[in-house]
């Protein structure tokens, strides 16, 4: 009796060891992931899928400029733009009953979020007598200016060169129109070519002026052409 309890004893931590190799025998080894295959990777449960990117969305079109409600409904939506269109409605009274006062609110609220085009219409405003205050006018003009608007930088540049609102001051006149001028706008070339020619704000340059009339001219500006064709030179053509 005592030798078949020894004999249990001791067979049994080998029963143990052959159950538990039978237990794994039916399991396949563990899949190799490589570190950097991703797919691989979320197949074995060993990352998280990766977030899909959001859709980006299409930029907004601005608003016709004779749709009322369209222009309303943008304005409302904070789109800075479409209230300069609508205040453009209020102002000319075309599309919907004239409101200068609405029109200047919405002139002045897009000019102070950056619109050129707000700071821009609003100097014309003062331009046109609506509002009469020629400090205002001048520095509406700046700030469509320095927010990249060529007329502005023409209007202010004008003041400048008149006086109007800020201090006469030919060179910073020069400067506004040479800005534009390198830009591409016309009105700029031709301006800054008048400076030349009567060397206000820059020395005097008849070259140099009339280089500036012919491209004026090339840009489109019939006034440029009549006076590049006053000299001896041959007025190149339109491009």
């Amino acid at each position: 009796m005592g030798h078949i309890s020894w004999t249990v004893a001791a067979l049994l931590p080998l029963t143990i060891l052959l159950a538990a190799c039978s237990g794994s025998a039916g399991q396949a080894p563990p899949r190799h992931v490589p570190q950097n295959d991703t797919n691989a990777q979320v197949s074995a449960g060993m990352v998280s899928p990766p977030e899909e990117a959001p859709i980006p969305i299409p930029p907004r079109l601005p608003c016709d400029e004779r749709d009322l409600v369209g222009c309303t409904n943008g304005c409302s939506d904070q789109q800075v733009e479409d209230c300069v269109t609508l205040a453009s409605m209020y102002m000319k009274g075309e599309v919907v009953s004239v409101d200068h006062e609405r029109a200047i609110g919405l002139f002045r609220d897009a000019c102070d979020h950056g619109s050129a085009r707000g700071c821009l219409r609003l100097g014309d405003v003062y331009h046109a007598g609506v509002l009469h205050n020629d400090v205002e006018e001048a520095s509406y003009y700046r700030k469509a200016c320095e927010a990249g608007a060529n007329l502005g930088c023409v209007s202010a540049g004008m003041a400048y060169l008149e006086g109007k609102g800020v201090s006469a001051d030919a060179a910073v006149a020069a400067t506004l129109f040479n800005k534009v001028c390198d830009r591409g706008n016309a009105s700029g070339c031709f301006e800054l070519a008048r400076l030349y020619e009567r060397g206000e704000g820059v020395k005097k340059n008849p070259v140099r002026a009339l280089e500036l009339f012919m491209k004026s001219c090339n840009l489109g500006l019939d006034q440029g052409c009549l006076v590049a064709s006053r000299t001896e030179e041959v007025v190149p053509p339109r491009n």
